[in-house]
Order: C-alpha cells, then structure tokens, then sequence
C-alpha cells in the first residue's frame, strides 16, 4: 500500500517494501503478455499455460516484456491490480465463440508468483482487466462475452501492493483443474469429467484462443528524463 508522506509532496511509503517512492517520476501503466490455447487440443486437467516467461519472438501488441519473467534492468514496478483478458485469433479461421470465452473464464485457475511466494490466485473469472469492447452483434443468434466490463473501476485493486524491480521473478499459471468431485456429489453414472475443448465440431474450426495477463500499476521507467 502506497502512503503519502506528510511535508513532502508527490513521494509515498511502500508500506510492503519500505521504499520510498517519487511519483512524479513514475507513470500509470501496464506490464502484459499473451499465451496461446489451440482449439485441436482438449485442455485435459492438469494442463497449465505460463505467463511472463516465453516471451521469444512475440511482438510489443502481446507482451512488453523483453526479458523473461523480470522488468527490464533499471525498470521499476508498483503492482496495485492483476487482470485477464480473452482474445480472438483470426487468421483463415472463424473467431471463437461466445461460449468459447465462457469454457475458458468458467475452468481457468490464474495464479501469479513473485520470486515464488505467491501474489494472488483464484478462479480466472474473478480477475477482470477492465479492458475490452463494450456492446454486441449476432453471432449465430448469441452475443458476445467477455471477462468482467471495459472499465478499469470496475478491476478490484490489489489491497496490498507489490513492488517489482529487475531482481524479482514474476510468473503467472493459468491452469484448468479436475471437476470429478462432481460425479459424486451428482451421483451421475460417469467416469469422468470430460475436459473442456475449444469449438471444433468438424465444420467450424476456430484457431484458437489468446489470454492476456496485465500487472497494471506505477511503472519508472529505466531512464528517467
């Protein structure tokens, strides 16, 4: 948690790290990257994707990392909110459906880690970015969803704040668990649980889904002008 410093405006106490912080030399801003789930494969329990790390010949519009898993040498972060986003891939395929972004938002546990020692977890839905497109259009008589609304007021912050810097490791998880506690609890006479799949009914074949996860925060740039 920042906490102004009485007599001494624009500087704030980082009560978690005890730093003290210029505010006029930092900017609100966000630290992102993008993982990639193909429609042909069954995200069986257990299957994870990693943020943050394999950042190798992606391009600034799916992450801003350029080095794996840390800021950039001399870059300095407040994290105050953590967010998910579900993009559309649309390259000779069809996008994915409505109901695609409900299987993904409904099933995924996110996990973020720093230096490992966990920052926040818990089901993919109850991390909204606050970012997207507001509104709708037919889709075989659907309309589109997405993960919380396009508005950053409406991303719960982080009640305590999270200091990165070039020596702190940050990996995100998101990970699809095992629902057959259900069989049980239903008494239904299955095996198993099926695990969930991308659309792919043999006529319609989506390429795939992009998630992107956003530390969004105070970020000092490396060089200060």
């Amino acid at each position: 948690m920042l906490k102004p410093i009485k007599g001494h405006p624009g500087r704030y106490l980082d009560t978690s790290s005890g730093q003290v912080l210029n505010i006029a030399e930092y900017r609100e801003d966000d630290k992102y990257d993008t993982i990639f789930i193909p429609s042909a494969i069954a995200l069986d329990f257990g299957k994870q994707f990693i943020f943050f790390r394999d950042i190798m010949q992606k391009r600034p519009i799916d992450t801003n990392f350029t080095q794996p898993s840390r800021l950039s040498a001399g870059e300095e972060m407040v994290v105050d909110r953590v967010g998910l986003y579900v993009r559309h891939v649309i390259s000779g395929f069809e996008p994915i459906t409505s109901l695609d972004i409900v299987r993904l938002a409904e099933n995924g546990f996110f996990r973020v880690e720093v230096n490992s020692i966990l920052l926040t977890e818990g089901p993919m839905y109850k991390y909204p970015s606050g970012y997207g497109m507001s509104g709708g259009f037919d889709e075989e008589n659907s309309v589109t969803v997405g993960i919380g609304v396009p508005s950053t007021a409406a991303a719960a912050k982080l009640v305590k704040t999270q200091t990165l810097t070039s020596r702190h490791e940050v990996i995100g998880y998101l990970i699809f668990h095992n629902h057959d506690w259900i069989l049980s609890e239903a008494n239904i006479g299955l095996s198993s649980v099926t695990p969930i799949q991308l659309s792919d009914d043999g006529d319609y074949h989506t390429a795939g889904a992009m998630v992107t996860a956003f530390l969004h925060g105070l970020i000092k740039s490396a060089v200060s002008k």
